[in-house]
């Protein structure tokens, strides 16, 4: 369960450092809603000319399982920004590196668990995590 949390996260970093939202990893990771709306972002930097830089690290933990959806919570430390890919500056707003809460639902699709909903509250972790 927490290896197909972080697949997504992982999966979400590696498209982003070239706004790719038809990144086979993603599609690996994540179903809809939470699949759809990564890859609109991602069209979105894609257009603006804007990619990732950074990394996420991981302190993931289940709260709730069945035998077809978990929720998993996280207080998950960022040094993402999005840059302009043509010059490599920061997009504003700049923010420093922080503590996000995250509150992910992950749900048991074609016999492997995925990231079906994710909840990202920045500067502030989730309760329980």
């Amino acid at each position: 369960m927490l290896d197909a949390y972080r697949a997504g996260w992982a999966a979400f970093e590696h498209a982003l450092a070239d706004a790719n939202p038809e990144d086979p990893e993603l599609a690996g990771t994540m179903v809809d809603p939470e699949l759809q709306q990564v890859k609109a972002n991602m069209l979105a930097d894609q257009l603006h000319g804007m990619v990732g830089r950074g990394t996420t690290t991981l302190h993931p933990k289940i709260t709730a399982l069945s035998a077809m959806s978990a929720t998993v919570v996280d207080c998950a430390y960022s040094t993402a920004e999005l840059v302009y890919q043509a010059t490599g500056k920061p997009v504003p707003p700049v923010t420093p590196p922080e503590s996000d809460g995250v509150t992910s639902t992950l749900v048991l699709s074609g016999g492997s668990w995925k990231v079906s909903k994710q909840i990202v509250t920045d500067g502030q972790c989730a309760p329980s995590s």
